[in-house]
């Protein structure tokens, strides 16, 4: 059946985790996928070439049964792009409306969008945001927090600390701020209406670095309200994650051809803090948890279940994995006998380890590796924001597994864990200090040595336990970083 299916695939831009996961994923599933060569998606700061993403859709992705489509690519050029470009109002509606255009030249195409509402980091860093983000980001970030947080509760605190906040950024800045939310939640609006109107069989809206207050806040819930007024709730959802949401879209698309909804129970570590907001979130985390099963095709169910998902969520405040220290880890005998009993069972299970915000917890997995029949997990992560993790290792348990599926998994703990939670910090600690003008977010000079030192030194920590746990053959043949900086990496990996 689904042998024959064939997916055009628009990714948000050409990282490993937005466009290598996808194609890996979609092979799990048997599907034949067509997507632009990598050169016109651009890199960073740099637009993909639209124009020429464009023509593509009409012609190399005209015959697929399914068109899966970062908006930010189509519109803006890529994710950065839309964050820091100066494209008019008028020109970003009339590529938002290519969309329509593409469901009449081709009716018989799926057509499923996936599109983020503009963020607003605290973080006083312009790596990918206009440059003024550098001096003014955090009072930026007060500003929208205690905006939305007096419009919410009428706390005169919030008041002032807005107005003071206010007050100490640039006029011209703020309206800047102000005229792109603006412009991107006009564009998000219109493509609701596409949705109601049918042009867009899904249109999934996601949300990344944001709070539980904020101008972010304020513009999902206008999208929401667009949502039910335009009655496109059956094709449009708002939800948190960004970086994959193309591969929720392509577990929802292969569950949709075959016509199952399947019941998804959670199971917590911490069951008594699953309410809890995560860091870069707004809402708490069994909201989002739920949100994921749906907007990947699955139903959240307490019994009968066709999938367990184990998350492995935080006991107090989520803090960050590169500050992260040993705990003792029978605390988590509980949670270790659930898994036990779920492997010795036999339904599929998948693991969300989102104890800690970019990258792994490294007790826990320790402890993972060791527990008799782990390698029978149908997905494993724990990279980056807890959407992030929670929406790849849901689609990866909902699609086929297998010995690919298998590799891939192999693959997550390799970045998760052996990068994320450790070869990252031992890079920026004794490698880019050798290198005078290399920096975690500009390599420079330390490009190679780094990549060289990350390939050994996963080779050396990592590799064995993950190969005594799935007894393969694991070999780290490449390591690249495709934006030049420490942040993300690209791990080839070869498993036999």
């Amino acid at each position: 059946m689904s042998a024959a299916v064939r997916i055009a695939f628009l990714p948000l831009d050409a990282r490993p985790v937005t466009r290598g996961a996808f194609l890996a994923l979609a092979d799990l599933a048997g599907w034949d996928v067509a997507t632009p060569p990598a050169a016109l998606l651009g890199a960073r700061r740099q637009s993909g070439d639209v124009d020429a993403l464009w023509r593509w859709v009409d012609t190399e992705g005209a015959d697929a049964d399914v068109l899966i489509a970062s908006a930010e690519v189509m519109i803006y050029g890529g994710l950065v792009p839309s964050r820091i470009g100066h494209e008019p109002l008028d020109r970003c509606l009339a590529l938002a409306g290519r969309f329509g255009e593409a469901r009449r030249r081709a009716p018989h195409r799926r057509l499923l969008l996936a599109a983020s509402n503009l963020r607003l980091p605290a973080a006083p860093d312009a790596a990918e945001e206009p440059e003024y983000w550098a001096e003014f980001g955090p009072r930026i970030f007060a500003y929208s927090y205690h905006f939305d947080r007096y419009e919410q509760t009428g706390d005169p605190s919030s008041q002032a600390q807005a107005a003071a906040a206010q007050a100490a950024v640039p006029p011209p800045v703020m309206a800047d701020v102000l005229a792109r939310r603006a412009r991107n939640l006009t564009v998000l609006l219109a493509l609701v209406d596409q949705a109601a109107r049918g042009d867009l069989d899904g249109l999934l809206v996601g949300q990344d670095d944001a709070a539980e207050f904020g101008l972010t806040r304020r513009d999902l819930r206008t999208v929401e309200g667009a949502i039910a007024e335009r009655g496109a709730g059956g094709r449009a959802w708002v939800t948190y994650g960004t970086d994959e949401l193309a591969v929720r879209l392509l577990a929802r698309a292969w569950l949709e051809r075959s016509a199952r909804t399947p019941g998804v129970r959670v199971t917590y570590a911490y069951p008594e803090n699953r309410d809890a907001i995560p860091r870069y979130e707004g809402q708490a985390l069994d909201r989002t948890v739920t949100s994921h099963i749906a907007t990947a095709g699955g139903r959240r169910v307490a019994r009968g279940e066709e999938l367990i998902l184990f998350v492995h969520n935080f006991p107090g405040a989520q803090a960050e994995a590169p500050h992260q220290q040993p705990y003792e880890p029978r605390g988590l005998d509980h949670f270790f006998e659930a898994l036990q009993a779920a492997v010795e069972a036999g339904p599929p299970l998948g693991i969300a380890d989102v104890r800690y915000s970019n990258g792994a917890d490294r007790t826990f997995v320790r402890r993972l590796l060791d527990l008799p029949g782990a390698s029978r997990m149908a997905a494993y992560g724990g990279w980056n924001t807890a959407s992030n993790t929670l929406g790849m290792a849901l689609a990866q348990s909902l699609l086929p597994s297998g010995p690919a599926g298998q590799a891939f998994t192999i693959g997550r703990f390799l970045d998760d864990w052996g990068y994320q939670a450790g070869v990252r910090q031992q890079l920026a600690a004794e490698i880019l200090p050798r290198y005078p003008g290399a920096a975690p977010e500009r390599l420079g000079p330390a490009l190679g040595p780094c990549a060289e030192a990350a390939r050994a030194w996963l080779e050396r920590d990592y590799v064995p336990p993950l190969a005594r746990c799935f007894g393969r053959r694991i070999q780290v043949t490449r390591v690249a970083f495709p934006w030049e900086r420490l942040f993300e990496a690209g791990i080839e990996v070869e498993v036999t």
